[in-house]
Formats: structure tokens, sequence, C-alpha cells
């Protein structure tokens, strides 16, 4: 399957854009501390763009935000991810045990030094600036104690990729709610 500009664009763009979906299944757990905990599951997906052939973002890890809690850490290194392989499709990402609850973020942490993007027209590899390195996904979820609840990152890389000019790239990551 080949995947055009906008595929690239649409991946990049992905982590500008977040769709939540909350979802039925199976049942929640124990948690370490004997409280219940719900599932959440993160996925990332793309839409297209046109100027570039791959999005390579190495993803250090995951957090979330559950309202009147601290911050917590639920996935290290998940590893380099093409997001314009993403394309129709999702890649799962991390998969957790949290407490239920309105959550008000995700935070992907991202390293520069290993990202890049390759340009459709030269094949050049090229470096890929991520001036915060993470992106803050807003726009609350709830996590159900019974089911699972599913977020897709959906990035857009249209709307996310800048080429700078001296022929480097920028991550630039508009995220929205759907």
């Amino acid at each position: 399957m080949s995947i055009s500009h906008n595929s690239i664009t649409g991946i990049i763009s992905a982590a500008l854009v977040v769709i939540l979906l909350g979802g039925c299944g199976g049942g929640g757990s124990e948690t370490s501390s004997g409280g219940s905990s719900g599932n959440l599951n993160i996925y990332l997906t793309d839409a297209p763009t046109d100027e570039v052939s791959s999005v390579n973002v190495y993803i250090t890890g995951l957090t979330v935000k559950r309202s009147g809690a601290s911050v917590e850490r639920i996935s290290d290194d998940v590893g380099l991810i093409d997001l314009l392989t993403l394309q129709d499709s999702t890649q799962l990402i991390a998969v957790a045990n949290v407490q239920p609850g309105n959550y008000e973020f995700i935070m992907v942490e991202l390293d520069q030094s290993r990202s890049s993007v390759v340009e459709k027209l030269s094949g050049s590899r090229l470096p890929l600036k991520i001036p915060s390195q993470e992106i803050k996904v807003l726009g609350g979820f709830v996590v159900q104690t019974e089911g699972q609840t599913d977020v897709v990152l959906d990035f857009d890389a249209d709307k996310s990729l800048v080429k700078l000019g001296n022929k480097n790239w920028l991550l630039k990551p508009v995220i929205v709610k759907k």
C-alpha cells in the first residue's frame, strides 16, 4: 500500500487531532491498592500529507492526568513509529489499568534526536524539530470501572508539519477533540 503526502500530513496532524472514543468491553480489575480500575487503551492513527513519505516519531513515554489527582505515567519507551503507515488503520501504543474517573489530558513524550521525516521528492531523511518534545492532548475522557475506554490520537501531518528555511522540518502539533 503506497502512502501519499496527504497520508503523512494526516499522521503528523494526528498528533494534533485527537479522537477520544469510549467503548464497552471486559470488566474492571483490581489495582495493587485494592481499589477497582478501568482499562485504558491508547491508539495512534494518521491523516495524509503530500510533502513527506514518512514521519518518524520516537515516543519515550505516555502519561495521563485524572481530575483531582497527580499525573500518572502509563507507558515507557513506546519506540519509533512512522505515523504515515497508520493511514486508514490504528496502532495500539499503550494498555493500562488506571483509576476510573474523569481524565483531563494525555501527554505524549517524544525524543527529537530519534525523530525524522523523509521528503517525497528528494527521498532525503531530515531531522524533525520538536520544540517541547511533548504533546499535551487536551480534552477530557472518562474511564469507567466496567469495560474499556479506547482513546485514539489522530495526527494530522498537513497541519502539524512546517518546512523551515534551512530545509529541516518542525512538528507543531495541533490537537482537536472529535
